[in-house]
């Protein structure tokens, strides 16, 4: 794995590759793999978080129904103080999420954790939901509302194992959208001037990065 930017951030999102596999089906039978290189926990574990985060600052842990309760020991780990857990709802756009023994896989979770000092709420800002919808766009690609709910909790941001650039943020990872190229080791900012019209996800039409983007695996 390669290094972390040098940088410190009060916001981290991470989307962990787990391990889980794909579902064969009889239109699509060879379709057994993931798209991306997966990671064990003990990896996961040992992604040196610390070394990127504030001495006040959150953390929020994407899981799986399978990895729920070894989140919370990776969450605390990496030095976060479990919070509580957020559900995203997922509603019909590309799936509204698989069925599998009986059940609908509609949900994905978000475990919360922070350390040091940090404000509970932002004076003047809606609460947070703890349970949200958003529309499934693609396979391990998040939702809008999410970001939309948490982006005023710090100004220095970052999205670990992005699938896209995001307005605002740090992106890291080697799902970046296809006009960021790939393994590089170097961390970029989107920068986007003043009065630049941008998509619904906040990204301007035709947007360069001032950088290049990183793989992280």
């Amino acid at each position: 794995m390669i290094p972390l930017p040098n940088k410190k951030y009060g916001l981290i999102v991470i989307d962990p590759p787990w391990q889980i596999k794909k579902l064969t089906h009889k239109a699509r039978p060879n379709q057994i793999n993931m798209d991306y290189s997966l990671m064990s926990i003990d990896e996961i574990k040992q992604i040196p978080l610390q070394s990127i985060s504030k001495e006040n600052s959150w953390c929020f842990l994407w899981t799986t129904q399978k990895y729920l309760f070894q989140a919370k020991e990776i969450l605390e780990g990496w030095g976060f103080k479990y919070l509580l857990l957020m559900t995203w709802k997922k509603l019909a756009g590309r799936s509204e999420g698989m069925p599998l023994f009986g059940f609908r896989w509609n949900s994905e979770f978000i475990l919360v954790g922070y350390k040091g000092k940090i404000p509970l709420w932002v004076k003047g800002k809606p609460l947070i939901k703890t349970c949200f919808e958003g529309v499934n766009i693609r396979h391990s690609q998040k939702p809008q509302e999410f970001y939309n709910f948490i982006q005023e909790l710090d100004k220095d941001r970052i999205d670990i194992f992005a699938r896209k650039q995001r307005l605002g943020w740090d992106v890291y990872g080697n799902e970046i959208d296809a006009q960021a190229p790939l393994n590089i080791q170097q961390l970029s900012e989107v920068k986007v001037a003043d009065g630049t019209p941008t998509t619904n996800d906040g990204i301007p039409p035709n947007n360069k990065l001032s950088g290049i983007l990183p793989t992280i695996l």
